[in-house]
């Protein structure tokens, strides 16, 4: 009896479009509702073109608007549902204001250096253990369905660090290193045989179309943020 037939699947990994996550005032916005900010949608309108001859079979998304609004920037008007999973949201940050000042730069620009770390925890909140779970069910669950070859899946830099890492061999450690920029792409083949997932390739990472030199990206996702908290910590009383 011959073994059963390989099946060779694509997934289209895109992290969201940039926003603002502060107010004019320098404020901390509510991360969970934010959308996309002007700068992310030229992004968004950007990547759809370099994917515009995609097909798709199957779409996913994170249900924080802004990853949404991606999702149905990159469709356009390709006839397929897209899917929104609360399985798919952002690790969740702990209080900031309960990091003390001198902790801040350590806990936040090199936030994801406690990813291999089961007891870590991403700037006091979700425990990256928890994190991995709730991602890879997800994950899962999509690698069972049957029917599709060609998937886009779009959400958040930490959720897409965790699935680049699984298809790098599990190597969660790496996650510190896998920068992920806002509307970036990856692309993962994935080699199914009988629901079991046998090997994975790891073809395109953090590829941005409104930048392919990272001209503009010396600093990283974290130190970004970290800068923008920094004069907040500094009006302390």
């Amino acid at each position: 009896m011959s073994a059963p037939a390989v099946l060779r699947r694509r997934c289209y990994l895109v992290r969201h479009g940039h926003v603002d996550y502060f107010s004019p005032e320098g404020q901390p916005l509510d991360p969970r509702s934010v959308p996309l900010s002007g700068l992310g949608e030229d992004q968004v309108r950007q990547l759809a073109q370099v994917m515009k001859s995609i097909s798709f079979d199957r779409a996913l998304c994170s249900d924080y608007p802004r990853a949404r609004q991606t999702a149905e920037g990159l469709l356009g008007d390709r006839q397929i549902e897209l899917q929104a999973c609360a399985q798919l949201r952002e690790v969740r940050a702990g209080r900031l204001r309960e990091i003390a000042p001198e902790q801040l730069q350590q806990q936040v620009s090199y936030a994801y250096d406690s990813f291999a770390d089961p007891e870590g925890s991403f700037m006091g909140g979700e425990r990256w253990s928890d994190f991995d779970r709730r991602i890879m069910a997800r994950f899962e669950e999509v690698l069972a369905e049957p029917d599709w070859q060609s998937l886009l899946l779009v959400s958040h830099d930490a959720v897409n660090r965790l699935l680049l890492g699984w298809a790098l061999g599990g190597a969660s450690g790496c996650a510190a290193a896998l920068e992920q920029d806002n509307a970036c792409l990856n692309i993962i083949d994935i080699d199914m045989q009988a629901g079991r997932v046998l090997r994975c390739y790891v073809r395109v990472v953090n590829l941005t179309p409104y930048d392919l030199p990272k001209t503009r990206q010396r600093q990283t996702v974290m130190e970004r943020i970290y800068a923008q908290l920094a004069p907040l910590a500094e009006q302390r009383p």
